[in-house]
């Protein structure tokens, strides 16, 4: 049994850690040689008549992290080396309201054709992505025990809001240039889930009598998942010897849609209004649930509760010499928490929707600065975002961006990305969202990596380029 709840939290960790949110702010969504800046705004024109881009076109990674820090984990040697794990500092650099959000991309083929005042767009990748809100409450009680939770209406407070997803995506969309000032741009989107692990409730909340320091102990824990047929339920036991097949990658449906408009009010000024990644997943192969909750397994349970109000001497001196009754106590304490797992039913879960608002000033040609509002919703939350951006273009080869970004918890993120452009086929790009957090990942609160090289076809047709 010990073997099997660690395979199904080896799982449900590997679908967290790989992620497996949709994409946040980038330099390549003001980059305007970039194809992937339709990613952010579908309206956009791109300077292209055709590209196309195979498996390494376009490759990130996102990483948010609001308050978990490295240096606040440990305490450390003279030499910088961490040396003895400190909770306490932990918990006093929490806040009550934490979030861990990563995201993981890779386009396998992407292909845009311009057809009369319009583009067509085809795009299939992988995408991976979760999100998780946390309190401070586990570790409060870790660094400073339960006697700073004393009373009633003063329970130490653990809680979390988890949601990962593994999925392949196709997108096809269509970009159209309705006059010389409107554009209007949108994508219909094919998703098939291979893996989602979901949390409806996560409550754990543990009283401190203030008379006698009796201990009570309220769970409350629904997780539902969907998962491969390798992951087996049998009598209520998780397994990890059945069968993958393809019809693995295509058993969850799920449909969205990303549409956007961008006016032009004259040779300079534009604006951008778009949203994306509306639509759902309905996860309906190989659904299981996994309920925490307190059982009946003899003297510590009271009417749903474990509660814990002391041994008696007797009780107490057995547990300390006796190793065979020790251990049968300990086999029994673990009943009162044992997690029930059993088939689920089919259930929806909603993608993380963005939404956009940009202004832009075009200085010239090469030159624009860009003010954006940018949103998305969690299953924990809103969270916005404010970006001011320059993008430059240089001698028709070289594309510059520079970014700074505001999110609640994070003020530091200053992004720059580059790309080469050569033969007049071929991008070449690099950019990052936060370039110090590249040298402190595990210090910094947002972390942004992408890279592609994308070709683009046909340049002897190409009359969109940059004058």
């Amino acid at each position: 049994m010990k073997k099997l709840n660690r395979l199904f939290l080896a799982i449900t960790s590997l679908l967290s850690s790989v992620v497996l949110t949709a994409q946040e702010v980038s330099p390549v969504d003001f980059m305007r040689m970039n194809p992937y800046q339709m990613e952010a705004n579908p309206a956009t024109d791109l300077p292209y008549e055709s590209v196309m881009s195979l498996v390494i076109g376009n490759i990130g990674l996102n990483v948010q992290n609001t308050t978990l820090r490295y240096d606040n984990l440990f305490d450390f040697d003279a030499q910088g080396r961490p040396i003895s794990v400190d909770l306490r500092k932990v918990a006093n650099s929490l806040k009550e309201k934490n979030f861990i959000g990563v995201d993981a991309h890779v386009d396998l083929f992407t292909l845009f054709r311009r057809l009369n005042k319009g583009l067509l767009t085809i795009n299939y990748g992988v995408k991976a992505q979760a999100d998780a809100a946390y309190n401070d409450g586990l570790f409060k009680l870790l660094g400073y025990g339960n006697a700073a939770f004393v009373g009633e209406g003063n329970p130490a407070r653990v809680n979390m809001n988890l949601n990962a997803t593994l999925f392949q995506e196709l997108a096809v969309g269509y970009q159209w240039n309705v006059g010389d000032r409107l554009s209007l741009g949108g994508r219909a989107k094919l998703m098939f889930g291979v893996g989602n692990v979901n949390t409806q409730r996560l409550d754990v909340n543990l009283f401190t009598d203030p008379d006698s320091y009796a201990l009570r102990l309220v769970e409350d824990i629904a997780v539902r998942s969907s998962m491969p047929r390798v992951v087996t339920l049998e009598d209520g036991v998780i397994g990890g010897n059945g069968g993958f097949g393809m019809g693995d990658l295509f058993r969850n449906p799920g449909f969205g849609v990303d549409f956007g408009a961008e006016y032009r009010f004259d040779d300079h000024f534009s604006a951008v209004a778009a949203v994306r990644d509306l639509g759902f997943f309905r996860w309906s192969g190989n659904n299981i649930e996994m309920n925490g909750h307190v059982h009946d397994a003899g003297q510590f349970y009271d009417d749903g509760d474990f509660l814990f109000n002391g041994m008696d001497v007797d009780q107490l001196q057995l547990i300390v010499s006796d190793e065979s009754y020790r251990e049968r106590f300990l086999d029994t304490l673990k009943q009162y928490f044992k997690v029930d797992f059993e088939p689920g039913d089919r259930y929806t879960t909603f993608l993380n929707t963005n939404l956009l608002l940009r202004g832009s000033y075009d200085l010239d040609a090469y030159n624009r600065f860009s003010a954006q509002l940018q949103g998305r919703f969690y299953g924990s939350g809103f969270r916005p975002a404010f970006t001011l951006a320059y993008n430059g273009n240089f001698y028709k080869k070289l594309d510059v961006c520079a970014t700074y970004t505001m999110m609640p918890g994070s003020y530091d993120n200053i992004g720059l990305g580059i790309a080469g452009r050569l033969f007049k086929t071929c991008n070449i790009y690099l950019t990052t969202n936060n370039v110090m957090g590249l040298f402190k990942p595990l210090n910094s609160s947002a972390t942004n990596v992408q890279l592609g090289i994308v070709f683009v076809l046909r340049p002897e047709d190409n009359d969109h380029e940059y004058e």
